[in-house]
């Protein structure tokens, strides 16, 4: 009895000593999460000129944050295609296709980065191309925190009421390009008139890169077809 007694004991204990550990990891987690996820973001939000300062020059901008930042907006646009109440949503449930819609929120994020980039350093900009895509992937922020909101509200709002969801959701994208222009002006450290400039012509360079790249895929799928007639036509003839 005194073995079994002392095998539980020493069970207990030791369970007793995981959960606090595991208690203790979890809390260290979920204050590092809020504070970069949450606390960080609103800083830049309402006090820009401060908040990318530090995020530039203290390097409290992190690029796991911002990518995290744009993983979790792909995933609640994936959740609100079919989460949407049917008040706003008009979308077919079968066309969905997550792969489509994660390309269509992480890609226009790359092809704006790489065109600012581009043009920033044609202008002497001061920002990188990693400080770039982490302060795009931190203007997902308020697309993140509207997108939740109107989700929730989407459910329990009447036709009548349902403009207060595309107020939010235009508010949503006018606080996103104010964090995408204050980040520009910060971190390249631009003028205003300057910024301005450079988002024209990032907006320009974005179009010659989405040509070029069309023009390589139907090149590609040009050249494709031509193999894959050949191989057919081989194949046909001495096979």
């Amino acid at each position: 009895m005194s073995k079994v007694y002392g095998f539980f004991y020493k069970l207990g204990a030791f369970i007793e000593k995981a959960a606090k550990k595991v208690a203790s990891t979890a809390k260290v987690l979920w204050k590092k999460f809020v504070e970069n996820f949450i606390k960080m973001p609103l800083r830049i939000m309402s006090h820009p000129i401060v908040g990318y300062t530090e995020f530039k020059e203290d390097k409290k901008g992190k690029l796991s944050v911002a990518i995290g930042m744009v993983l979790i907006y792909a995933l609640l646009t994936i959740i609100r295609y079919n989460a949407d109440g049917i008040v706003i949503n008009a979308k077919d449930p079968t066309k969905f296709n997550s792969i489509q819609l994660l390309i269509y929120t992480v890609v226009p994020l790359i092809i704006l980065s790489v065109a600012n980039w581009s043009i920033t350093t044609l202008m002497n900009g001061k920002g990188n191309m990693k400080q770039i895509i982490t302060m795009g992937g931190y203007s997902y922020f308020p697309l993140i925190v509207f997108g939740i909101i109107n989700v929730i509200l989407s459910n329990f709002v009447t036709v009548d009421e349902a403009q207060i969801i595309t107020l939010l959701s235009v508010l949503s994208f006018v606080l996103m390009g104010y964090m995408i222009f204050m980040g520009l002006v910060v971190i390249h450290e631009y003028g205003v008139a300057k910024a301005i400039l450079t988002i024209i012509l990032t907006i320009l360079a974005t179009a010659v890169i989405l040509f070029i790249a069309l023009l390589i895929f139907d090149l590609s799928s040009q050249i494709y077809g031509f193999l894959y007639s050949l191989y057919k036509e081989i194949v046909s003839r001495f096979f």
